[in-house]
């Protein structure tokens, strides 16, 4: 992680963003910071635009207006180099994108050793830690096709803290599994939280959010509508439609 930069300083900024595809307004003038150590959870009902805010924070998703600093550099500017952001930006999705044709211990060593940030005896290294870490060290030699999803989402984990990112971010990470494993990968990532790696999670498990949140925002019609600590957003929430969305799902 950068040494530079200590809890509580803003990892990134997001200013004034927006997103359309088409006609349709997906975000709409977004404004909030991200700080070290934070962990949000993002909630709030289908296609409010959770997942679109999530993947535009690593530029997956091209902003159609705004602005958004990473580390004090504007990502959306041009003649930035998106890929080496990209090195400090760890990002899991709802889907594992493994590499079937590699040993769980391969599809952890191969960015790393690929952008020359690693040796290979050190990626080694490294990924067999990971795989301690996620609990998986006996399955560095499996293939992917030979784990549970809950396995491979934390393989998936793995992937990313191999990079030594500076925040993560999840994009629905357990919206994928069996309701038995969504468990042990919400462990994994309890336990990043309490080791103080800042986490940016959309989800739908409100377990999560209530309990191992820093911040849980409530996104709905593109626009944050509610920024608190998790005990005020699920006790008492400002905003009607966050009060109706929590009756639905709680």
């Amino acid at each position: 992680m950068s040494d530079n930069i200590k809890n509580g300083e803003v990892l990134i900024r997001v200013e004034n963003l927006s997103k359309s595809f088409g006609d349709n307004l997906v975000l709409d003038d977004i404004s909030m910071e991200i700080k070290k150590g934070d962990v949000i959870s993002v909630i709030g009902p289908s296609g409010c635009g959770k997942s679109t805010f999530i993947r535009s924070l690593n530029l997956l998703e091209e902003p159609t207006g705004g602005s958004i600093f990473f580390e004090g550099t504007d990502i959306t500017e041009r003649g930035v180099d998106i890929r080496q952001i990209r090195e400090k930006i760890g990002m899991v999705f709802q889907q594992f994108n493994l590499f079937d044709n590699m040993t769980v211990k391969k599809n952890i060593m191969l960015a790393p050793v690929k952008l020359k940030l690693m040796t290979k005896e050190q990626a080694q290294t490294r990924a067999m830690e990971l795989l301690e870490t996620v609990g998986l060290a006996d399955k560095a030699d499996n293939y992917p096709s030979q784990l549970s999803g809950g396995q491979k989402q934390r393989v998936a984990i793995a992937r990313s803290l191999a990079m030594e990112p500076d925040v993560m971010l999840f994009d629905e990470p357990t919206s994928a599994l069996d309701p038995e494993m969504v468990g042990e990968v919400l462990n994994i990532m309890k336990d990043l939280a309490t080791k103080g790696m800042t986490m940016v999670v959309v989800t739908h498990e409100m377990g999560f959010a209530r309990e191992v949140s820093t911040r849980t925002i409530f996104i709905d019609g593109g626009k944050i509508q509610e920024d608190d600590v998790p005990e005020k957003v699920f006790t008492d929430p400002k905003n009607e439609r966050l009060r109706d969305f929590l009756k639905s799902v709680l």
